[in-house]
């Protein structure tokens, strides 16, 4: 598959707004904060795949992966979508990072035919919610072709069948 480098530097103003629409306690504020050097990194290095919105209230992003040729459905504060000014199919870039190493697929992933099986899990962190530079984050959506904007909407409309979504941007921070 093709390695798209995402290059986007991360920002702590955004990842502190989200932050503090779902985190509750200062213990959890202090946990996921924590975990900002992932994002960085996921931001910098991830990489860039399209992703589309499901829809606002609630709002529901589709984020795609080559690597698997499957989306996973993330579920983000409703209020995002007017900071963003975001509706129904507006199109969108993800940081996606890899977990590989052997071990079965995540149980919310449903490889399609064009899987490598490379990895058992990826997690996608969408560029616009936690990057700097809006304007480059935008263009990122624009590198994809029309063939695969299809296949992504092909895949959110057989995800969206099986009713599983993921807890957005804190998925893999999560105990499960």
């Amino acid at each position: 598959m093709d390695y798209n480098p995402s290059k986007i530097k991360a920002s702590y103003k955004k990842f502190y707004q989200i932050r503090k629409m779902i985190c509750r306690s200062f213990s959890e504020k202090f946990y996921y904060d924590m975990q900002f050097e992932l994002i960085a990194q996921a931001l910098q290095n991830g990489d860039t795949q399209p992703a589309v919105v499901v829809s606002r209230k609630p709002l529901i992003i589709s984020a795609y992966s080559d690597e698997f040729d499957a989306v996973v459905f993330l579920h983000f504060p409703d209020e995002l979508a007017d900071v963003y000014g975001l509706s129904e199919n507006t199109r969108l870039a993800v940081s996606d990072i890899y977990l590989g190493g052997g071990g079965k697929t995540a149980d919310d992933i449903k490889p399609g035919e064009r899987s490598t099986g490379n990895f058992y899990d990826f997690i996608p962190v969408v560029q616009l919610f936690f990057g700097k530079d809006d304007e480059k984050i935008k263009k990122n959506a624009d590198i994809f072709g029309d063939a695969l904007w299809e296949r992504v909407g092909e895949k959110t409309k057989e995800y969206a069948a099986l009713g599983k979504e993921r807890n957005g941007f804190f998925y893999c921070f999560k105990n499960k």
